[in-house]
């Protein structure tokens, strides 16, 4: 714009010399129409912008993180003058860099029309974000007067956690195979307190089967919670929010999804501890608790006042959990001492968050816990530690 402007000057100083050397109405409709142009400009620029609107196409996103997606603009030129160009100053996700950035959009457009813009985003993060059409410039043809004013559109934006794949490596632990047992004599002998539909996730052998025949539909045995067997992750769960930061607390509540929809699909009960003193762990014990852990574990702000897992594990009643799994990364003697102690009553797993792939600075080989070493933050990493475990778990 800076060129385009000393180029109109440079024609208005050849326009007024023109017009000095040769007197006449050419020359003199010439400096008129190069003087007057500017003012032309500002005056239908102006009301342009009046005019001019922009918006996004979707009221809310909801997807995954690390999924490209197109975020569509919409803008609308209601004048009976083209829009060429407009520009908009947006706040977007790059599909590049999967971070928030400042985009710059431009469009022409004819007399009363109308244009979508597709641009290609995606979010390295999950948590709850808000995209932003910021500001609306009108430029004039030649490109030297711009005038703007604010937008301030926005669009919610929700980017889900990952649904890690892992091993079934909870109902395999010697505890859970006695609760399994334990559920399915009392389902022999009809000791359940009430019968409901089935969901996704039920396990086949609490199917009432008479009362299956007599409905047509299946319905499930549902035990007092009292008498069930839970396992209970618990997360170290101490976000900074900074890149760092916001990659760990990703993994941490990665893993928690992981492990708690592994126990649900088996018919374990479980509770998910991200340390937040303001509310208490629910039970997962559904499919519709699940999905309201999901979207709860997919919001969670930078600023949570989360406990010291040291704190959560010695304030955990472990008469009510046949499974611990904590979720760090940190590797030291005092949570592994944690951890040692609470392997004498329920099965313990130490779920070490290498991020960085730094060599274990620790033996734990014939430990009681069972250690898994997710290292990096794949998709696959923590599959293939379970699976490392798993191969311990058949070797002993």
């Amino acid at each position: 714009m800076v060129r385009n402007r000393v180029f109109y000057l440079l024609t208005l100083l050849g326009c007024f010399a023109f017009s000095i050397a040769y007197v006449g109405k050419l020359s003199q409709i010439l400096l008129f129409i190069v003087l007057f142009y500017p003012v032309l400009a500002l005056v239908m620029a102006i009301v342009q912008l009046v005019f001019a609107k922009a918006e996004f196409r979707a009221e809310r996103i909801t997807i995954q993180k690390e999924l490209s997606f197109d975020l569509v603009i919409r803008v609308f030129n209601p004048f009976i003058f083209p829009a060429v160009p407009l520009e908009l100053m947006c706040i977007l996700p790059d599909g590049n860099t999967g971070m928030f950035s400042e985009k710059r959009l431009f469009v022409s457009l004819s007399p009363f029309g109308k244009a979508e813009i597709p641009v290609k985003c995606r979010h390295k993060f999950r948590g709850s974000f808000n995209c932003e059409i910021k500001r609306l410039y009108v430029v004039d043809p030649l490109k030297i007067i711009r005038v703007s004013k604010k937008f301030n559109k926005l669009l919610p934006m929700i980017f889900l956690p990952r649904k890690l794949e892992i091993e079934d490596i909870i109902f395999k632990s010697a505890v859970e195979q006695s609760f399994a047992q334990k559920q399915m004599n009392s389902a022999d002998k009809e000791d359940f307190s009430h019968v409901r539909e089935y969901r996704d996730g039920d396990i086949l052998q609490l199917v009432h089967w008479k009362l299956t025949a007599k409905q047509d539909e299946l319905m499930i045995k549902q035990f007092d919670s009292i008498n069930d067997l839970r396992a209970v992750v618990l997360c170290d769960f101490d976000q900074q929010n900074d890149i760092a930061g916001m990659t760990r607390a990703d993994m941490v509540v990665e893993t928690a999804v992981a492990f708690a929809r592994t126990a649900l699909e088996k018919g374990i009960h479980s509770t998910v501890d991200i340390g937040d003193l303001s509310s208490r762990p629910p039970l997962i014990s559904d499919r519709g608790t699940f999905d309201l852990f999901f979207d709860t574990m997919a919001v969670i702000p930078p600023d949570l006042d989360t406990e010291d897992i040291i704190l959560m594990i010695d304030k955990l009643d472990k008469s009510s959990a046949a499974v611990l799994v904590l979720i760090t990364d940190k590797l030291s003697d005092e949570l592994l001492e944690r951890a040692r102690n609470a392997a004498q009553q329920v099965t313990v797993f130490y779920v070490y968050l290498n991020i960085l792939r730094q060599p274990l600075e620790y033996d734990l080989s014939g430990e009681r816990i069972l250690f898994l070493n997710v290292l990096g933050t794949s998709e696959d990493a923590l599959k293939i530690a379970a699976e490392n475990i798993l191969a311990e778990m058949s070797e002993q």
